[in-house]
Formats: C-alpha cells, structure tokens, sequence
C-alpha cells in the first residue's frame, strides 16, 4: 500500500525510465499512472474491471523505473500482485483466459519437444552438473541448447547432462500472468526435480532470476546452485580458441538478467573471446527491455514488437551490424523484428561457430 501511496502522489521521476510508456509515447502507460490505477482499485474510488485496470498489463517486470526511484519503489513486483487480485476478482486480462491450462499444455509438448531435438544420451536423472535449457529456448529452435553443449565440451566439462525433468519452465509467466498459488505449486515440483542435482545451468534470464529470488520469497528452497550458462562459462574461457579475427558485436543485456541478477560481466567476458564488444547507448544496469517480458508479448503483442524493434534501431542506425544477448527470449523477440542490415544472436551460439576448429561453410552474420 506504501509503494502505491508513493507512486500516486510521485512527481514521475521515473517517467522517462519504462519502455512500454516510451515506445508507445502514451501518458497512461508511466509507472506512476499505472500504480494510480491499481491504487484507485485499492481504495475502492475505481472498479476492479478490465477497462479500468487495462494499465495493469502494460509492464513487462523490467525494474527499469525502481533503479531512477528515490524510494526504491517496485512498480513491476506491486503490479503483478494487482494481477492477481484482479484474476481473483474475474477482472484479469481475456488475453490470459485459462492460463494456467495452457500453460500446462505447453510444458507437455515442450517435453517431448526436447526429448525429441536433443540427444536422448545426454539427459540424466542423476548427475553433478546439468543444464536445464528453458522453455523459450526449446520453443523457438534448439540450436542455441545445442551449440551449449558443445562449448561446454570444448571446454572441457563433457560430464555436464541435460536435466531430465518433466516441467520445462520455472514458473516465472504464472506470476506475471495473475496466479502466484498455481506458481507455488508449479514452483515446489520444479525444486523437487531438482534436488537430485549440484549444479544447474539455465539460459533463460527470468528463470535465473524466479529460482534465485522467487522461490526463496515464497519458502521454496533449491538446494542446487543456480546459474547462468555465461556464468558457467566464462571462467574456462581461456580454453577456448580465440579466433584470428574478432568482428564487432553489439551485446544486448537482458534486464531480468542484468537488474534482477547482476550478470553483466560474464556474457561480455565470454562474448570478448571471440569479438569485439561493442556497447548499446542503453547496456548494463540500465538496460531496455526488449519486449519479452511481463507476458507483453501476450497482452499487448503489437507493442512488445515494436519495443523491440526500437532496441535495434541504434544498431540500424549506426549501419547494421551483429547484435548478441544471452536469454532465449531476447533473442526471439529481437530477431523476429530486426530489420535489414541486423543479425541478433545468442552469446553461446556465437561462441561456439568463431571456436570452431574448423570454420562452419559461410553464415554470414549480417542478413542480405
């Protein structure tokens, strides 16, 4: 309530710092206004209903806005539990209908999904260290799970396996979507799988970011120690092979990977072995999210796109070139709207065809 007290009555210091707002250019989607919105509901001065709360929706988590607040209020946390009053109130979004069914249904099939793409030889119940590769990552193509692989055996770690779980996401879209108690029930099943393992390496930048944070906050503990493939990496680098030449690369930081968990220097240091990284206008801590996040793509897909797309105009502006990230997401949503001159690919990916021991037949990293 204090959060939503502050944000009401706040001079919009954030204004410019969400990316939702600036990309629509529209006054009633700046974290102070949609906190007003769900306050007015609070209060009972506004009505729980889909037209009024329509605001609600238009957050994507990134935590842009609580990184320029005095108080370092959390509009994107505060948001999400507004969501799920407003579910729980039958107020929730119709974009979001049945959710957690489709949820389900889509863990299913990603399931199989892997055990079909990826050697059945690898997956394992039992092991030290395992990647657990993340719903998008399968979804969207599983190259970028497989060049994983091979870098993690070129440097050497040929005993890592594939996590061999039934639930191939952690949870994070429940929480985003309204249905924080189907997310603790999704969420104390994924920690059981994981128990049986040491150590667990993850591509997805929210799903680093629930297993590290969420779970905890709501009681759930992982045993295992949880980290980001880069992070995993990027020690070893010295047994890659650097390659003769390291053409620019422009590195996107993923905002739930960069502001939630403070990886930012491992995926330039890996990306360094084999480029040269170049910086965007908006990098590091203050990052712009790309779009994927908050169940956007979902709820105001149009937008989430053109957010996008107004990441990659820097790198259109300035002529095109290479854009790498390190979030299967990110990298979906950026590369389905990159425009001519502009390639974006995944950190790992890259790493593993410039440290080929023999280079790959031409694939060019520009688009024609």
């Amino acid at each position: 309530a204090l959060q939503l007290e502050y944000c009401t009555f706040c001079p919009k210091m954030c204004r410019h710092a969400c990316p939702v707002s600036t990309t629509t250019g529209h006054e009633t989607y700046i974290p102070q206004n949609k906190m007003e919105v769900l306050n007015l509901a609070r209060k009972g001065q506004a009505p729980w209903s889909r037209e009024h709360l329509e605001p609600i929706w238009a957050c994507t988590g990134c935590r842009q806005c609580t990184d320029y607040c005095a108080h370092g209020n959390e509009p994107g946390t505060v948001l999400f539990a507004g969501r799920a009053e407003a579910q729980r109130r039958g107020a929730g979004h119709p974009a979001l209908d049945k959710y957690p069914e489709r949820f389900r249904a889509r863990e299913d099939r990603l399931r199989k999904q892997a055990l079909a793409a990826l050697p059945r030889e690898r997956f394992a119940e039992e092991a030290q260290v395992v990647v657990w590769p993340g719903c998008d990552s399968i979804d969207k193509g599983e190259a970028d799970v497989r060049a994983q692989l091979a870098v993690i055996d070129r440097v050497g770690a040929e005993h890592v396996r594939i996590a061999a779980m039934d639930r191939m996401c952690g949870g994070y879209p429940l929480l985003a979507a309204g249905h924080p108690d189907v997310f603790r029930w999704h969420a104390a099943r994924v920690a059981d799988e994981l128990a049986r393992y040491r150590t667990v390496v993850m591509t997805c930048s929210a799903c680093v970011h629930t297993l590290r944070a969420l779970y905890p906050a709501e009681g759930i503990h992982i045993a295992a120690e949880i980290l980001h493939v880069t992070e995993y990496l990027a020690p070893e680098i010295e047994r890659l092979r650097a390659p003769a030449e390291r053409r620019p690369v422009y590195y996107h930081d993923p905002c739930y990977l960069a502001r939630y968990a403070d990886v930012i220097e491992p995926p330039r240091k890996l990306l360094g072995r084999v480029a040269e990284v170049r910086e965007l206008a908006w990098s590091r801590r203050d990052t712009e999210c790309c779009g994927g996040a908050g169940v956007l793509p979902k709820t105001m897909p149009q937008v989430a796109d053109d957010m996008a797309r107004r990441r990659l105009a820097e790198v259109a502006r300035a002529g095109g070139g290479t854009v790498a990230t390190s979030c299967g997401t990110c990298k979906h949503m950026l590369a389905r709207n990159a425009p001519a001159g502009v390639a974006v690919r995944d950190v790992v990916e890259l790493v593993e065809e410039r440290t080929r021991v023999t280079a790959p037949a031409a694939t060019p990293d520009t688009p024609s």
